[in-house]
């Protein structure tokens, strides 16, 4: 195999994420198309027939060869410290994914609507270096952690200085269910007028005013 193997399975577990089960074109939109013919025979896929079509899916033996940082939160009016959060959750393993709260549940847990859309809100953030993917949460509040932890499998969950309550629901979902992944508590980013979107959001509105 030519490609680096960590390269191909980091490919196929973002793949695997965004797709669900992918078949060869759903992996050829990648950027590891070239390797396609060496990766389809490897070891690290599982293929699965369904009629004429098959299928792949990233083996667990696989998956455990990279490790996987999961983060989350609103972003909302996206600013440095969220860059410097997610930079250093992204310095925690291999893989960043960072899941980002829906509209709905925006509104539920803070009572407002955010200013920027969810799907913009997703895109700014997948756009940002350190982050290999940024995906959408649930509406369920409640259930949706644990759907996500389901979905991402990460090796560690990365909780911004201001997420406790966060973090308390996390971990005891972690608990729980026995799924020993570790929790991080991320340093506060030291530039005060970036602590929190609430507070950036504040002063643009004193500004316009």
């Amino acid at each position: 195999m030519n490609a680096d193997p960590l390269t191909l399975i980091k490919a196929a577990y973002l793949t695997q994420l965004k797709h669900g089960p992918f078949t060869e074109k759903t992996f050829q939109d990648t950027n590891t198309h070239d390797a396609l013919a060496d990766l389809m025979s490897s070891k690290y896929l599982l293929q699965h027939r369904n009629g004429s079509e098959t299928r792949y899916t990233l083996s667990e033996e696989s998956r455990r060869l990279i490790k996987v940082v999961l983060a989350g939160g609103v972003y909302d009016v996206l600013h440095v410290g969220h860059l410097a959060a997610l930079t250093e959750a992204k310095s925690l393993g291999g893989v960043l994914v960072v899941v980002v709260a829906t509209d709905i549940t925006v509104e539920t847990l803070k009572g407002r609507k955010p200013v920027v859309p969810e799907e913009d809100r997703r895109a700014l953030v997948e756009g940002l270096k350190p982050v290999d993917i940024a995906i959408l949460g649930y509406e369920d509040v409640g259930f949706g952690f644990e759907q996500v932890l389901a979905e991402v499998k990460p090796d560690i969950v990365a909780f911004g200085y201001d997420q406790e309550k966060l973090e308390k629901t996390v971990v005891e979902i972690i608990q729980r269910h026995r799924l020993g992944i570790r929790a991080v508590r991320l340093s506060r980013f030291d530039n005060e007028k970036y602590a929190s979107s609430s507070l950036l959001r504040q002063k643009l509105s004193e500004e316009l005013s």
